[in-house]
């Protein structure tokens, strides 16, 4: 690639986004006749939910080569090129289950099958002979913007041409689907990430994580006092480090956590300009890690987001973190 020269400086940016969906799926109204809400349809559909992707047959490492190799083709790259693979999602014997199966396949993480690696399996099927496999783990809904954020690093410091980071996480059958007010999609979303880019730039990372809420049971209430002041926190710094002023923000690309949410977090963020990319909540619910990707590439799709446009990534995932990506368009 041509060497960017804005600043004089090489600067990561998004090659491409790929994403699949299960075959099937439920309304809320269908997920709370089955018992898998806490609230009720009503309230769920009050939030801005209306229907969920939920995988029956399929496994959450077919739909991350699926997502992968999807990714790989549109792109077209040379995939030597590619020196890093990092995963994030269903581990170990897991990945290779469908959800009806996940209980079952867990007893697989206390045997011999605990070494069969996703990350592995996917530089083996991919015939990515360069990649270095790497997992990302406890991140939660924040695990592609870490997976980017570690690639973006590792391109500047190591001079990887090319970074692959893939996530497929589940709701095992009997697990519910809703995690305090979201409705939960089954998904896979895969990012690639290059050394230097005119599109789409990298242009800063801020991750917030408060140890003290890693029981998300126990301290539920704590967590929903604490999610809008952090978040609020975070999109400031991420703005902030990037270089811009809040009226420089032309888009928010949320994590689906609800329509409500964004519209109590707009109010206390006040960026004169910015827009929140919501569509995608009432109909595809809260894909988890794959939230953030999925709305940007259909955001660019769409005609939302525009070159040279100023955009930040948000995302929170239980454990605690609270993350910001500010991508230049």
């Amino acid at each position: 690639m041509t060497p960017n020269k804005q600043n004089g400086q090489v600067t990561p940016a998004i090659a491409g986004i790929s994403y699949v969906f299960p075959e099937g799926s439920q309304t809320v109204a269908e997920l709370s006749g089955n018992s898998q809400l806490t609230s009720s349809a009503a309230t769920m559909e009050a939030f801005g939910f209306g229907s969920v992707h939920v995988a029956v047959a399929e496994s959450p490492y077919q739909l991350a080569l699926l997502a992968a190799s999807q990714l790989l083709s549109d792109t077209g790259v040379d995939r030597e090129s590619i020196g890093l693979l990092i995963y994030g999602g269903t581990p170990g014997s897991m990945s290779f289950a469908p959800a009806d199966e996940a209980e079952e396949s867990a007893n697989g993480l206390c045997t011999m099958s605990r070494f069969k690696y996703p990350a592995t399996r996917l530089q083996y099927d991919l015939e990515l002979p360069n990649a270095w496999p790497f997992a990302v783990d406890q991140l939660a809904c924040t695990t592609l913007l870490g997976a980017a954020r570690i690639a973006r690093s590792l391109c500047l410091t190591e001079g990887i041409e090319r970074a692959l980071c893939v996530s497929s996480e589940f709701f095992p059958a009997n697990a519910g689907r809703e995690a305090i007010f979201n409705c939960t999609s089954d998904a896979a979303c895969a990012v690639l990430i290059e050394r230097n880019g005119e599109r789409n730039r990298l242009v800063s990372a801020t991750n917030v994580t408060k140890g003290y809420y890693w029981d998300v049971d126990a301290l539920r209430d704590e967590i929903v006092a604490s999610y809008f002041p952090t978040a609020r926190h975070v999109l400031l710094r991420t703005i902030a480090d990037a270089g811009w002023a809040p009226a420089d923000v032309d888009w928010i690309i949320p994590h689906n956590v609800s329509a409500r949410s964004w519209e109590i977090l707009s109010s206390l963020v006040r960026l004169p300009r910015a827009r929140v990319f919501s569509e995608n909540i009432i109909r595809h619910g809260h894909t988890l890690a794959g939230d953030n990707f999925i709305n940007y590439r259909d955001a660019l799709d769409s005609g939302c987001i525009q070159p040279g446009h100023r955009v930040v990534l948000f995302s929170y995932g239980f454990g605690a973190h609270w993350t910001g990506v500010a991508v230049e368009a």
